[in-house]
């Protein structure tokens, strides 16, 4: 992505648009990745190519967790399919049925494999 200076206030408008937008597509997808990565116990190399890991410091990650995968694909669910791993913020759809006297406990999830976050 090019930076360029916003010469006007319409321009500044827009570029903060555009940053706020792109942090909220990174805070949408961040927590979907950290899940795929966990589920799939990948490692750098999987994912980047060895020249690439060589000429940067990819930090290294941490040993995949013993728990066990059910406990990491999510904690709520509602009838639709939609889930939620119960860490950062919570999804429109939990807020909203929260909002229509639903409460947190009626979607938790109990011994059972979901199917994949949403």
């Amino acid at each position: 992505m090019e930076i360029v200076v916003p010469r006007t206030m319409t321009q500044m408008k827009k570029r903060l648009e555009e940053a706020m937008n792109d942090a909220y597509e990174a805070e949408e997808i961040i927590p979907l990745l950290k899940e795929v990565i966990a589920k799939f116990e990948l490692v750098p190399g999987d994912l980047f190519e060895v020249a690439a890991l060589e000429t940067k410091a990819v930090p290294s990650l941490p040993p995949p967790s013993p728990k066990p995968l059910s406990s990491q694909m999510g904690m709520y669910q509602d009838d639709q399919g939609n889930t939620w791993g119960g860490k950062g913020r919570r999804p429109n759809w939990l807020n909203d049925a929260l909002e229509h006297g639903k409460r947190l406990e009626d979607f938790l999830v109990r011994g059972r494999r979901l199917r994949g976050a949403k």
